[in-house]
């Protein structure tokens, strides 16, 4: 498929993921209730990231406020006139449509214009021809999420050869350095979001009971493995809580097959970790099918997924927060087009959403008032 036609598909699936219509008069409560602010206040950030080279213990994490410009800075940008590419796993989840506007609104502040959007369908080969096809096109920067980082590092580090920038969301290519091979990587504290909603899934079982953990089979990817790590540690904390398995799927569609014949197998089972928001909604699917009732939490909230918090079929999720991910992306960017160093690895702290804060946290995660639907959906009791 020619690059046009494949962006031509992204703008559809964009047009097709559209939030709902806004609650513009949506005012705020005045008498939001203690336990929802203190969800919703940040916690310190996970000393370190992904093993990287030259960072055999895990690259530093650095908090998204150290990226900052001058005004003759951003005029400097704004007279450079640089291109910028994005290359995305998927466009089909509220996580990287956020991501996606993050970083082309940020970008417009420092001039630089964004060439195409790209969208592999969590696909390696196909982000592989798409990451082929953007490096033909000569941008100044591209930002990418691999979906395998072993198979597609190759063709990454086509593009560095190239002269071209690469700023990375969440996860690195294997055998990448950060400030050599690639200017940054951007991500949520992704083992604090999975611990969270781990040990709230305990919580809610009195400690006690058989769970499983479903997730991503690329282990190496790290963003996604760390959460299983996160996940884990917090069912180690139960002794009564028994861990069924931990069970994988290649695409977020597959968590419905994985989820089914892991309940089958399992009849006591009561609850799942799933990776993120996208395949969780699909062991929620699975559960009803077969009449079992289980509690889901997981990690990453959007509008479409804040609809299964505010019905009770999520529990609790441990939240990035993408926009501002694109923010930090689009200032990595920047900084490393001024010929200024950036830090190796920015850590964006978690969000801790469950039904009582849910607008609230929703609005943190979008930068807009919330969707009449999740507000509908909510009956009064969200915050």
């Amino acid at each position: 498929m020619s690059l046009s036609k494949k962006l031509a598909s992204a703008a559809a699936i964009l047009a097709l993921m559209s939030v709902p219509a806004l609650a513009q008069n949506y005012s705020w409560p005045n008498n939001i209730p203690p336990a929802a602010k203190a969800l919703l206040k940040p916690l310190p950030l996970t000393p370190t990231g992904q093993v990287v080279p030259g960072y055999p213990n895990g690259a530093p994490a650095s908090p998204p406020d150290v990226l900052t410009f001058t005004p003759d800075q951003i005029a400097k940008l704004k007279a450079g006139h640089y291109t910028a590419g994005i290359v995305m796993h998927t466009m089909a989840a509220g996580w990287p449509l956020l991501q996606v506007e993050g970083i082309k609104q940020t970008l417009s502040t420092f001039g630089i214009k964004v060439v195409a959007v790209t969208d592999a369908k969590f696909q390696p080969g196909t982000q592989i021809s798409d990451l082929e096809e953007m490096i033909a096109r000569k941008p100044d920067v591209i930002f990418s999420i691999p979906i395998d980082p072993k198979s597609e590092a190759a063709a990454y580090e086509k593009a560095a050869a190239a002269g071209i920038k690469l700023v990375f969301m969440d996860n690195v290519p294997v055998g990448m350095a950060p400030g050599k091979d690639y200017v940054s990587v951007t991500a949520s504290d992704n083992e604090k979001n999975a611990y969270f909603a781990a040990k709230q899934l305990a919580e809610s079982m009195g400690g006690k009971g058989e769970v499983g953990v479903i997730t991503l089979v690329y282990d190496y990817y790290y963003s996604v493995a760390v959460r299983k790590v996160g996940a884990l540690k917090a069912f180690a904390e139960y002794p009564g809580i028994k861990v069924d398995g931990v069970g994988t799927f290649t695409t977020p569609q597959g968590a419905y097959s994985v989820a089914t014949a892991m309940m089958t197998a399992h009849p006591k089972l009561k609850g799942f970790f799933v990776a993120w928001d996208t395949p969780a909604e699909q062991v929620v699917a699975a559960a009803e099918t077969l009449g079992r009732k289980v509690t889901v939490t997981t990690n990453d909230l959007a509008p479409d997924s804040a609809l299964y918090v505010a019905r009770g079929q999520f529990l609790a999720v441990g939240s990035q927060r993408p926009f501002d991910q694109g923010v930090a992306e689009a200032k990595s960017a920047a900084t490393a087009l001024l010929g200024e160093k950036v830090p190796p690895y920015i850590e964006v702290p978690t969000l801790r959403v469950k039904k009582l804060d849910l607008l609230s946290a929703l609005q943190t995660v979008t930068h807009e008032p919330p969707p009449k639907n999740v507000i509908n959906a909510c009956k009064g009791q969200c915050f």
